[in-house]
């Protein structure tokens, strides 16, 4: 065989190789879990917040 072709054999296995290689650390890496939280917001007295209006003094 020509030696280009097993050089580019060669490094077409070994991209393939680190790409795999990745893959797997992905999906062997603990993934973290959405835990619901509860937020208690105080009771604000007055005009909404959320008006859209700005706040002109």
């Amino acid at each position: 065989m020509d030696m280009h072709l097993l050089v580019g054999v060669a490094v077409m296995l070994g991209l393939i190789g680190i790409a795999a290689w990745r893959d797997l650390q992905r999906t062997l890496r603990p993934q973290p879990e959405l835990v619901p939280v509860r937020v208690s917001r105080p009771v604000r007295s007055g005009r909404s917040v959320r008006s859209g209006s700005p706040d002109i003094r």
